[in-house]
């Protein structure tokens, strides 16, 4: 049995530190957020010491870390963690120091065509949304052929996350997914259209443009926002920024998360909050899932097959008419 001291001991270890002494790969979103290699859902907050793992809506200290990721009770964490031949890193040793984003331009290239291809061929976007936002400067293709979708803030970069555009066994979810290192905090992939009134939230750049592209014609005055992943701050930090350009809180927040556990557990807690305008009247955050599979991207290549089948069965209709 282990004392509360052990337990106490047990919490003050740097989980990052943890992974590292044990071949636990880990990825730097920026010095305090990190995900798994493996499982990007899952994310740890190192100045805090905890990790949620948004895909499974479970989250916790160290031991419960160990206990998730070792898939171990808590007599196997404690003593995983209390192992004589490791010496970890106290919590409360490590130096958190902020090094700005610095977005690389030398590792675009011209060529927009692989990055196209896979938006609209493979993703099925709009094209004309998908070639706008390039010329725009949202939107671009590296050296190995990614998609790079730039976090702007006016003309300032403040992050950047790759899509790969290649399939690969070695990847988890089949092709290469990352974001930049000491991409800024809050931010995100964003679209606006004209003023801020409406603000929508989606964990990934993906499902922003599947969303748009199925409701092309319904965009104005709107704000669309990737996430990358269930962030509550990033939801605060553009709620607040629409509020400084419109003088008054927007006129409805939407999240349009991943119809799963996760999404709905992430809205059950942000829609208890109560947005209040100049007016004196409020409103809660509302939930906008897809329907028809668990993301905006499944609706949406679901709707398009949907569409083409149609066509084909009233082609076939008419040549038999005839």
């Amino acid at each position: 049995m282990y004392t509360k001291e052990d337990i106490k001991k047990a919490e003050t270890i740097d989980i990052i530190d943890f992974c590292d002494q044990n071949s636990i790969d880990v990825q730097s979103d920026n010095e305090r957020y990190y995900r798994l290699v493996e499982h990007d859902s899952c994310v740890i907050d190192r100045r805090k010491n905890v990790f949620y793992w948004n895909s499974k809506g479970k989250g916790g200290n160290i031991i419960n870390f160990v206990q998730e990721v070792e898939e171990t009770n808590f007599m196997g964490a404690m003593n995983k963690l209390l192992d004589e031949n490791h010496d970890y890193q106290k919590n409360e040793n490590v130096e958190f120091v902020v090094v700005p984003y610095e977005y690389s331009p030398e590792k675009e290239v011209e060529k927009f065509d692989k990055a196209r291809d896979y938006l609209i061929n493979v993703r099925k976007i709009d094209a004309e949304l998908v070639d706008d936002l390039h010329d725009k400067g949202l939107i671009k293709q590296d050296k190995y052929n990614n998609v790079l979708f730039l976090w702007k803030d006016y003309e300032n970069i403040m992050g950047c996350s790759e899509q790969g555009t290649i399939k690969s066994e070695k990847f988890k979810r089949g092709t290469w997914k990352s974001v930049h290192k000491n991409s800024t905090a809050n931010y995100g992939f964003n679209v606006k259209n004209g003023e801020p009134k409406h603000l929508k939230f989606f964990e990934s750049s993906i499902d922003l443009l599947s969303h748009a592209t199925l409701n092309k014609k319904k965009l104005k005055d709107t704000w669309l926002i990737s996430m990358e992943g269930l962030k509550h701050n990033t939801v605060y930090n553009y709620v607040l920024k629409a509020k400084e350009q419109l003088k008054d809180t927007p006129e409805s927040v939407s999240l349009c998360v991943d119809n799963d556990k996760a999404g709905t557990t992430f809205v059950d807690k942000l829609s208890l909050l109560e947005v209040k305008r100049k007016d004196g009247t409020s409103y809660s955050m509302k939930q906008e899932l897809p329907t028809k599979g668990k993301d905006w991207n499944e609706q949406l290549k679901l709707t398009v097959k949907n569409r083409e089948e149609s066509k084909k069965r009233i082609y076939k209709q008419k040549q038999l008419e005839r």
